[in-house]
């Protein structure tokens, strides 16, 4: 540790207080009213650069902007000599003061059940889907494109729900929403378990996919609004672990529940999580962000005191948290159209980045996995689809937790090329399987199996999650929302076109389906190589900083040393988010 010998850093302060439990069981020194003075600037400086939403994989840039900011501040504050460590700055102020409280574990339980919910209804239909086709219409067999029709409506509602939720979230706050969209996909998730005929069920679908689209709006949103600035990353976390959980519950009852007329248990089991989600819901509390928006500030304060706990010296942290979002409202009344976004020159490209990580994620052929593994693995001829369907639903739950530790540790930039690259390689193993084993007729299904594994995992490192963490990075608080919200339509709108085209993709390509998936992602393997930037650890500033140079070297110009030209933009957080 380096620290100037005539002026102690603020770890001294520390360690000459003592120590208290708070409310959630963490244990944190109790400040002076002198040492609350000293780090209120520089604590509201890093709560307005952190966006307010809990995203998979952003702990590691909360700490890097927190280690910024404490540097800043301690030579700023003449508390240190320029050399000090991160020990020396305010990680231990900002990241360790608060932890989850059982308050806060409850409300985040019970929004998380949306979660649950909406990586069940992605898959359901996957493992059952023969018999299905064969028992949904007395006496006939739905055909292959009504059943891509019934699978891929499902995101069309996505988008949808997505886009409806901007807006209401704004009107009806964030509380009523989520028992609104429970309500509602209960209602829907009946419907859609006692069709019988095409049409019932995908009208059920439509519905199920618009609360489902709804869900990815005001889950991370919430779950960023009411929690400190140290958990968002974690609860971002708990939000893909949610529904890739979600995904794997619906892939296990498969077999169990996959006869006539258990199918329709199957598609019921659903409503358990929503209903769960709206007895829970008297344990929501609404979001103090959006009361702080309304003029509500009393309302505000009183539930983010509830949340962090009521210790001793809780209200000062508290009166920060307020501070920044009073100021955060004020910068989100800038907030822009999409047209704004295209036509300005400094927006343009990190809208392109944005947009396009999108599509990539969607055309790498992910979710024809998690659609249709079942029947791939059937006419595959592997011994067992319903294992490979199980396996690959494992996998994905393995793999995000791996990944956590993969984003901490490593750049997005690195970890999205080793994610596309690899999925690059294991749709080529798989193609070279399936063809080996078509033209020579031998049992390959165990590499068919490990090349649809190694490709779910590969993309779960870095294509999956990082995409939305770059978007959220590239823009400041007056963008944010609007770019999110765009890049989820494209997102939902991709997922459409995957989910409607695999299944006649299947049957002319055969064993060829997956190379050009394998293509999709050799090019998205370049592109990120040569346009995306690094963002993990770096101010917006630096972010713009880099963009430019991209975009300069794009064109052929030499890139502009004159940072001043990039407008330093406070990263707060806009009125609505997507995730």
């Amino acid at each position: 540790m380096h620290t100037s010998a005539s002026q102690p850093s603020l770890v001294s302060f520390t360690r000459k207080n003592r120590p208290t439990r708070r409310a959630g069981g963490a244990m944190r020194p109790v400040r002076s009213e002198n040492d609350m003075k000293r780090i209120r600037k520089p604590m509201k400086s890093i709560l307005m650069r952190v966006p307010f939403y809990a995203i998979h994989g952003m702990s590691s840039h909360v700490r890097a902007i927190s280690r910024s900011v404490s540097k800043d501040s301690l030579v700023s504050n003449d508390f240190g000599d320029g050399t000090a460590t991160e020990e020396d700055a305010l990680i231990p102020d900002v990241l360790a003061h608060q932890g989850c409280t059982p308050r806060l574990a409850v409300v985040v339980l019970a929004t998380l059940m949306g979660a649950i919910n909406f990586g069940y209804n992605t898959s359901v239909l996957n493992t059952p889907e023969d018999i299905i086709r064969r028992t949904l219409v007395e006496g006939s067999y739905v055909d292959d494109f009504s059943w891509a029709i019934i699978v891929s409506i499902f995101c069309m509602g996505g988008l949808i729900g997505s886009s409806l939720a901007g807006p209401l979230l704004d009107t009806i706050g964030r509380k009523s929403f989520m028992l609104f969209t429970g309500i509602l996909m209960t209602l829907a998730i009946i419907f859609q378990a006692s069709s019988v005929s095409v049409m019932m069920m995908v009208m059920a679908r439509l519905f199920t996919g618009i609360c489902c689209g709804g869900t990815t709006v005001v889950v991370p949103l919430y779950l960023g609004e009411i929690a400190p600035v140290s958990l968002r990353g974690s609860l971002g976390t708990l939000n893909q672990f949610a529904m890739v959980l979600g995904i794997l519950i619906a892939n296990v009852l498969g077999r169990p529940l996959g006869t006539d007329p258990a199918w329709r248990v199957l598609l019921g089991v659903g409503a358990l999580f929503s209903t769960l989600q709206v007895l829970l819901g008297v344990c929501i509390v609404e979001s103090p962000r959006w009361l702080v928006m309304n003029g509500k500030i009393d309302e505000a304060e009183k539930i983010l005191r509830d949340l962090r706990g009521d210790d001793e010296d809780g209200a000062d942290y508290v009166g920060i948290e307020m501070e920044s979002m009073k100021e955060l409202a004020e910068e989100e009344k800038r907030e822009i159209s999409v047209t704004s976004l295209v036509r300005n020159p400094k927006l343009r490209f990190p809208f392109m980045v944005g947009v396009t990580l999108q599509l990539f994620q969607q055309f790498s052929g992910i979710n024809a996995v998690f659609y249709y593994s079942t029947g791939f693995f059937e006419k595959a001829q592997f011994a067992d689809p319903y294992l490979g369907t199980v396996l690959a639903g494992a996998v994905n739950v393995l793999a995000t937790g791996f990944a956590v530790e993969l984003m901490d540790r490593a750049g997005r930039v690195p970890l999205l090329i080793l994610s596309t690259f690899g999925m690059t390689l294991s749709s080529l193993v798989l193609t070279a399987s399936l063809v080996l084993s078509s033209m020579y007729n031998i049992e390959l299904g165990a590499i068919e199996v490990m090349g649809v594994l190694s490709f779910v995992a590969f993309f779960e490192f870095g294509l999956g999650p990082i995409p939305w963490a770059i978007t959220a990075e590239l823009f400041g608080s007056a963008e944010r929302a609007t770019a999110m919200g765009a890049c989820s339509a494209v997102n939902w709108t991709g997922n459409f076109i995957v989910g409607l085209t695999f299944p006649a993709m299947n049957s002319v390509c055969g064993s060829w389906t997956f190379l050009p998936f394998g293509a999709v992602t050799l090019i998205a393997t370049l592109f990120s190589y040569k346009y995306v930037p690094e963002t993990k650890g770096k101010s917006l500033q630096e972010i713009r900083e880099a963009m430019n140079e991209l975009k300069n070297d794009k064109v052929g110009k030499s890139p502009s040393t004159n940072s001043s030209e990039i407008p330093h933009i406070v990263v707060g957080e806009s009125k609505a988010a997507v995730y």
